[in-house]
């Protein structure tokens, strides 16, 4: 008797879960999450504090409903204190020829993220 319950509430739980969310679709998330990143790009020249907060609300709603930010915005957090990051402002970022790396510097937390690039070849016809 006691299996039964309990496995019959641990599915609820499972399908509570599965629902459990804004009720909006991925694509209007993604949009409101890009839309919170562009507003604390926005902001960051004037007011630092107010620019991580809407970072990390939309870096919240990102990892709860699992969505992967776009390329050009997942570069913008430190990868060791997760503060959303601008050049100039919070971080310095360098171009490495010799080894082919960007090295981005936080001004937080004082450590190096290194993000390798390649050119691309042209293609001879």
């Amino acid at each position: 008797m006691q299996n039964k319950k309990s496995s019959s509430y641990s599915s609820k739980k499972r399908r509570f879960r599965k629902t459990k969310g804004f009720g909006l679709t991925k694509k209007d998330i993604e949009k409101q999450v890009i839309r919170l990143l562009e507003k604390a790009d926005d902001i960051i020249k004037d007011d630092m504090d107010m620019a991580q907060k809407y970072a990390l609300q939309a870096r919240k709603i990102q990892m709860r409903t699992r969505i992967k930010f776009p390329s050009q915005w997942k570069k913008r957090f430190c990868k060791h204190c997760k503060s959303f990051l601008y050049p100039g402002i919070n971080s310095r970022v360098r171009l490495s020829s010799t080894n082919k790396t960007i090295a981005i510097n936080c001004f937080h937390c004082n450590k190096y993220t290194r993000i390798p690039y390649y050119r691309k070849k042209k293609v001879k016809e």
